[in-house]
C-alpha cells in the first residue's frame, strides 16, 4: 500500500507537518554551517574579527527567528539586556559559544529598531568621571573625553552601578548613536545636547528626563517606557511629543513634520 502525503498548505491552519520538518532540516544545516565558520575567525584580531562576529550573530538571530517562529516586531521581545539576548541564542543552540569582542572597550549590541547586531564602544571610567561614593554615587559626571561617536553607556562602570547621567556630560560630542543600558533612571539637563542622533531607545528603568536632555540632537525616532517625567525642550517639538506620549504611553514615536505620532 502506498502512503501519500498531502503537502498542500492550508494557510488558515499554519504550518503543515512537512513544512515544519523542512524548516527544522534547514535550521540544522544553517546551524552546522555557522559552527563550522566560527573557528575560522577566532584567530583574527581587532575590528575585522568583530565585524565578522556581528555577521554571524545576525545569521544566528535569523536562525533563531526561524526555529522559534517569532512574529513580534522585535525578535528578542521580553529580553531587556544584550547579555540576556546572547544567552538566549546560546541556550537555544543557535550558537556554540557566546562571542566576546576583540576590540578593547567594545560590546555587541542589539538594535531594536534595525533588528540587527552592532559592535559599539563602551564608555569607560577613563573617559568620564564616575562617582563611586557619597550622595551622588552612581552618577556619571564630568565631560566625555572619548573619540568614539557610536557608544554604549553601560549599567556598571568601575564596579559601580550607573544610575544617573549628569548635566552636559555628552553635550556637543558629535555622537551619532547612543545605547543606554537598563538600570539608568535619570538624564540631567543638556546631557546629550548638540549631537547628531537620529533615534534613541530609552531603557524601561528610565524615570526622568531633565531640561534640554536631548536638545538640538536631531532625534526623529524615540522608543520610551511608561510614566516618564519629561521637562521642557528635551526633544525636538517637545510639546508635541509630550501630548502624544500622554495619550499613547509607552512605545515608539516618529517625528512627522512638526508632529510626533506613535507607531
Amino acid at each position: 500500500m502506498m502512503l501519500i502525503l498531502n503537502t498542500k498548505r492550508d494557510v488558515s491552519k499554519g504550518f503543515t507537518l512537512v513544512e515544519l520538518l523542512i524548516v527544522i532540516a534547514m535550521a540544522g544545516i544553517l546551524a552546522a554551517a555557522l559552527f563550522f565558520m566560527l573557528p575560522t575567525i577566532i584567530n583574527g584580531t581587532g575590528r575585522t574579527v568583530d565585524i565578522a562576529s556581528v555577521k554571524l550573530l545576525d545569521k544566528a538571530t535569523s536562525l533563531y527567528k526561524m526555529t522559534q517562529m517569532t512574529t513580534w516586531n522585535d525578535v528578542f521581545k521580553g529580553f531587556t539586556t544584550d547579555a540576556a539576548r546572547l544567552g538566549e541564542l546560546y541556550e537555544t543552540g543557535n550558537m556554540d559559544r557566546i562571542p566576546v569582542p576583540n576590540t578593547k572597550g567594545s560590546a555587541f549590541v542589539w538594535s531594536i529598531s534595525e533588528q540587527k547586531w552592532n559592535v559599539v564602544h563602551v564608555v569607560g571610567g577613563s573617559e568620564i568621571t564616575m562617582v563611586v561614593s557619597g550622595g551622588f554615587k552612581g552618577y556619571i559626571t564630568g565631560s566625555y573625553t572619548g573619540n568614539e561617536k557610536i557608544i554604549q553607556i553601560p549599567a556598571v562602570i568601575n564596579g559601580t552601578a550607573v544610575t544617573q547621567i549628569h548635566q552636559d556630560v555628552f553635550s556637543g560630542k558629535g555622537l551619532t548613536s547612543v545605547v543606554i543600558e537598563e538600570g539608568i533612571t535619570r538624564i540631567h539637563a543638556r546631557a546629550f545636547k548638540d549631537n547628531k542622533l537620529t533615534e534613541i531607545v530609552l531603557p524601561n528603568s528610565m524615570t526622568r528626563l531633565d531640561y534640554g536632555a536631548f536638545m538640538d540632537s536631531g532625534l526623529k525616532k524615540i522608543t520610551i517606557g511608561h510614566g516618564l517625567l519629561i521637562e521642557g525642550n528635551v526633544f525636538p517639538k517637545n510639546d508635541s511629543f509630550i501630548t502624544a506620549y500622554n495619550l499613547g504611553g509607552a512605545g515608539t514615536y516618529i517625528l512627522s513634520g512638526a508632529t510626533w505620532v506613535k507607531q
